[in-house]
């Protein structure tokens, strides 16, 4: 698999790059894998390999079945469109604590750090891919305005269940060639933000994070082996 001179020898490294295939899809929902698959490729020990999938199982990642095997985790749709109406409910409550309790002078340098993000993220808005680079951008703008209001704690608790998100951006993006519509929110979550209406605000925020409803019958139709059965 690794086509660099530098090989993951430790259980961080492996984890993090099995994980980062998984996201990005490269290790297809539904996929089966086994240890020695995985030892072989990487030219680690299988008990590195091991203490890998126990932590990828933890976070949902991975799906183990006595007598079968171990398999990459379906997405399942219900569960993302939970994570969605979490995230959703998170962010609104901050931009209403921004807009109550923080005063104009941190707000303006609040817009103007996600301005500064949102300039970066132009350069991704011909992409067809829900770029590494991008996702870093994506996930630093939201956090901007969660941390904006002291609230580091949810973004620690909220962090693997986020990785599900991450995945099904991949995948929403590439199949709805969704990038530039992504930046487009981002763009609009600002310019409502500057004029001071928070009900627009967690308008604007509640339409970027409802991703689901409008490819779910497609998505499932063309990938039915992507998704969870229900």
């Amino acid at each position: 698999m690794n086509n660099t001179n530098e090989k993951p020898i430790n259980t961080e490294h492996v984890y993090s790059e099995i994980r980062k295939r998984i996201l990005k899809l490269e290790l297809e929902p539904g996929q089966k894998i086994s240890e020695n698959q995985m030892a072989e490729e990487y030219g680690v020990s299988r008990s590195i390999i091991h203490s890998a999938f126990v932590r990828l199982n933890q976070q949902g990642l991975l799906t183990v079945y006595p007598q079968r095997g171990t398999y990459v985790t379906t997405i399942d749709l219900k569960f993302i469109g939970d994570l969605l109406v979490l995230r959703t409910a998170v962010e609104k409550e901050s931009v209403y604590e921004l807009f109550e309790q923080v005063d104009e002078q941190n707000r303006l340098e609040l817009i103007r750090q996600l301005e500064e993000n949102l300039d970066k993220q132009e350069a991704y808005r011909g992409a067809d891919i829900y770029d590494l680079n991008f996702q870093k951008l994506d996930s630093e703008f939201h956090k901007l305005i969660i941390s904006s209001v002291g609230r580091y704690r949810l973004v620690e608790i909220l962090g693997d269940l986020m990785l599900h998100i991450v995945r099904w951006r991949n995948f929403d993006v590439a199949f709805d060639k969704r990038m530039p519509n992504l930046i487009n929110q981002h763009r609009k979550i600002v310019e409502t933000m500057k004029t001071g209406d928070f009900f627009q605000v967690q308008k604007a925020i509640a339409e970027h994070l409802e991703t689901i409803s409008d490819i779910r019958v497609r998505a499932i139709e063309t990938y039915p082996q992507y998704f969870m059965e229900k």
